[in-house]
């Protein structure tokens, strides 16, 4: 099995090229994911389906993500830093996220996610 920092660049390299279906695969299916909102605040998506469903498609954005750092905490726990780089719209968005994952069965089991600028990412995506 794929150590943990192992497995965190290989879902988020999947997630940067529009492989959703390779990131998904990396995901417990019962997947417990916390998702920073607009106002800081997290909100919890259950499942991975639901969680791929939440998360926004980078390609219909010209988005980039691009993991700047990735600590393995422990033999479950690792924290990974991305830049994020999207436009639409008119718009650009240049933010950063923090990620902590905790792996277990040679799948991410649980997520939790900061986001440098939540209110802004919101608009953005939204």
């Amino acid at each position: 099995m794929p150590a943990p920092a192992e497995l965190a660049r290989s879902f988020f390299d999947a997630y940067a090229r529009g492989d959703r279906e390779a990131a998904a695969a990396l995901l417990a299916d019962d997947l417990t994911a916390y998702v920073t909102n607009a106002s800081g605040e997290a909100d919890v998506v259950s499942g991975r389906d639901d969680y791929m469903a939440r998360v926004p498609d980078l390609q219909s954005a010209d988005g980039a993500i691009e993991v700047t750092q990735v600590l393995e905490i422990d033999e479950e726990l690792v924290l990974s830093m991305v830049e994020i780089r999207a436009k639409r719209e008119g718009r650009e968005l240049h933010n950063f996220a923090a990620f902590l994952a905790r792996v277990t069965g040679g799948r991410i089991a649980d997520l939790w996610m900061v986001d440098a600028m939540p209110a802004f990412s919101d608009e953005f995506w939204s």
